[in-house]
């Protein structure tokens, strides 16, 4: 499994040779996902529909109420989702999908949360990605298997922003399933900027170009 997803990410570093072949073949065009007001913005392939916002509300709803990413953290500002496939269950816009999936928000944080925003916390925004949280995790009853980080990188941009991306897997269902994650804080960190990208890991080894496409166009300029 570990095998076959740094496959992957080692096909991300010609990812944009794949792209400019594809092209040349048709390949469908992007829709750009912005919120101007907090200015941030990703693209996503055309044939990826949106998801209604009546089911992303239900999806926040339901398996975000105890996450920083949810209600815990502070309130949703903007939040869009994506999917390949054009009325996926809710659950796998954030887990278990068989077809990519996009999921982002922007929320405004809670002086809490702002207190206590490390790198850590960032990667364990989620899921449990750290050792610590996955500790955690396992004693509190959690069966977590087959987890594997494939890479992790600390992002500094111009304007104070700064966070984190996370490639990791582990086992849902009994199958891999692949997160590409990314979080951000402006400078004074009253905004947290969410990015995820997540199938199982042939999905995420089938789609790595157009996956990679979406994660590199994820643009936050601050406010």
């Amino acid at each position: 499994m570990k095998r076959q997803l740094r496959r992957t990410a080692a096909a991300f570093a010609t990812a944009g040779t794949a792209l400019a072949l594809l092209a040349g073949c048709g390949a469908p065009s992007y829709q750009y996902a912005a919120d101007k007001a907090d200015h941030a913005y990703f693209k996503v392939p055309t044939s990826w529909p949106q998801v209604s916002s009546d089911k992303l509300a239900a999806v926040q709803g339901a398996l975000l109420t105890n996450s920083a990413a949810g209600p815990p953290g502070g309130s949703f500002i903007w939040s869009r989702a994506y999917s390949e496939t054009p009325k996926p269950a809710l659950p796998t816009l954030l887990v278990g999908a068989h077809t990519p999936v996009v999921y982002a928000s922007v929320q405004s944080l809670k002086d809490a949360l702002r207190s206590a925003l490390s790198f850590d916390e960032m990667r364990d925004l989620l899921f449990p990605v750290t050792s610590q949280a996955r500790q955690a995790a396992m004693a509190a009853g959690d069966n977590i298997t087959g987890f594997s980080l494939v890479s992790s990188t600390v992002i500094s941009l111009p304007g104070g922003i700064h966070g984190i991306n996370e490639l990791y897997e582990f086992n849902v269902g009994g199958l891999p399933d692949a997160f590409d994650q990314t979080v951000l804080t402006n400078s004074d960190t009253t905004k947290l900027y969410l990015l995820l990208v997540q199938c199982y890991q042939d999905c995420f080894a089938s789609h790595a170009a157009q996956i990679k496409a979406v994660v590199n166009s994820f643009t936050v300029r601050g406010s």
